[in-house]
């Protein structure tokens, strides 16, 4: 039982007044007339026959339409027909069919398991595919009984071709990669480096790290069938002038022009080489193996590392001139890893965590190329091993470690995994488990994003509902 505060009480009257208030830049009609003429009784009836039935996200029911018309009549003779609008629009705004996406399932069924009626899946679907109410064509389905039927991959797809789905896209991948944040770093804009080290790191450089790598993952979706290997392996860039220096190559001399580049086949290979992924995982002055492990071990192959233990220090190895104790040495940041990581307790999981981290020591800080590091100016090593997985070998750099990853069928069931976390959160239910099984299989085989949200849209842990037992 959800219970409802003051507090957000008065939060939802403020956002349905700001909604109002803001009805310039509305980007399209809301009320089916002009609102400035005099009362027009037909057209609140529209206005409920298609807004409301958008806000409901089902059609309009009668008691609700004598509720709606009620408050419509009482403000008459009290206000002009705009302001009665606007009264009308600011009640289904804060209505709780329009506030909470409910669920019943068919109650006819004695199952635990109910089947989602027509309407249900259109809010389910348009809220996966595009984070927001179902429109008019998707209801119109409802209305015809297609998406319990047959349709509904059909209709799937066409709200995956809408630019709308990308952005459910983009949000998902960034959250994979953790471009908005981790637990040990912050989002990628409030990141920060070294100036002394990084001056050209700034909020220009931050922001067109986040342009190329979204624009990377549209293009993959989209010209390269959403395929799984290429997320891993393409090499191309989308770049601004600095963002194209941080990579060494050829770019636009005005820094808000950006262009499509292809960067070195020996040096990058996808996503997990490039600067955004890079910059988030590194300390403020140079790279950090450990983060860059566990990412790979926790949301690449989903192995449960647990929590550091207690006494772990969690001051950021940087290498460079270093106090051991019994005087200084000049370590590189992958030798002082490994003497603060190998005996004792640590030695269990940064026995994972280390030789797969080591493989992106060639990445800076930025995620710029380096041959030696800024701190100790020692030379990379970014000799490596993936462990843990379904593909174990040893690797020379993150090149040959993406390669890997982009063939492991570890790493696909995984990343269908997330997917469906962030459909459903927790998988708890025998309904959702064996869902997971055949999302996994769909997407190991086929190695397509798009392929892949359809066969969490065809599942049925998405096309049923399951309800709790009632105790007697």
């Amino acid at each position: 039982e959800q219970v409802i505060t003051e507090r957000a009480v008065r939060q939802f009257r403020d956002a349905a007044e700001l909604a109002l208030s803001r009805r310039q830049h509305w980007t399209e009609p809301v009320f089916p007339c002009d609102s400035t003429g005099d009362f027009n009784d037909p057209c609140v009836d529209t206005f409920i026959d298609t807004f409301v039935r958008r806000a409901f996200r089902r059609p309009v029911s009668s008691a609700e339409r004598d509720w709606l018309l009620a408050i419509y009549a009482a403000t008459k003779g009290q206000m002009t027909f705009d302001e009665s609008l606007g009264v009308l629009l600011q009640v289904v705004l804060q209505a709780p069919a329009f506030l909470y996406m409910y669920e019943a399932g068919d109650a006819d069924e004695v199952h635990i398991d109910r089947k989602l009626n027509d309407y249900e899946l259109a809010t389910r679907l348009s809220f996966f595919l595009w984070n927001t109410t179902p429109d008019d064509a998707l209801l119109d389905a409802a209305a015809r009984g297609e998406l319990s039927g047959d349709k509904l991959s059909q209709h799937a797809a066409r709200l995956l071709d809408d630019p709308r789905a990308e952005k459910t896209i983009l949000r998902f991948m960034s959250q994979w990669l953790q471009l908005d944040g981790g637990r040990l770093h912050h989002p990628l804009e409030q990141t920060e480096k070294d100036p002394d080290l990084y001056p050209e790191f700034d909020a220009a450089l931050v922001a067109a790290m986040r342009t190329e790598t979204e624009a990377f993952i549209k293009r993959i979706y989209s010209e390269h069938d959403g395929s799984f290997e290429a997320l891993f392996t393409n090499n191309e860039a989308y770049v601004n002038g600095p963002l194209a220096a941080l990579y060494g190559v050829e770019g636009p001399a005005d820094p808000n022009t950006f262009k499509w580049v292809t960067l070195d086949a020996t040096q990058r290979s996808g996503l997990l080489t490039r600067a955004a992924f890079q910059t988030v995982l590194s300390t403020r002055t140079v790279q950090a193996p450990i983060r860059r492990g566990v990412w790979v071990l926790e949301e690449a192959l989903c192995n449960q590392l647990g929590e550091p233990p207690p006494n772990a220090s969690d001051v950021p190895v940087v290498g460079g001139s270093v106090d051991t104790g019994n005087g200084t040495e000049v370590r590189s940041v992958r030798q002082d890893v490994q003497a603060r990581t190998t005996e004792g307790i640590c030695a269990n999981c940064h026995g994972l965590i280390n030789p797969v981290g080591f493989s992106f020591e060639h990445y800076d800080a930025l995620g710029r190329w380096q041959t030696n590091e800024a701190t100790s100016k020692q030379p990379i090593n970014a000799s490596g091993e993936l462990k843990a997985s379904d593909v174990d070998a040893p690797v020379n750099g993150a090149v040959e470690l993406s390669a890997l990853l982009a063939q492991s069928e570890k790493v696909k069931r995984c990343f269908a995994k997330h997917w469906f976390g962030d459909v459903f959160g927790n998988v708890t239910v025998a309904i959702d488990k064996c869902s997971v099984e055949t999302v996994g299989e769909r997407f190991r085989a086929t190695g397509s994003m798009r392929e892949l949200m359809l066969a969490i849209i065809e599942s049925n842990a998405f096309r049923y509902l399951n309800v709790e037992e009632e105790t007697p």
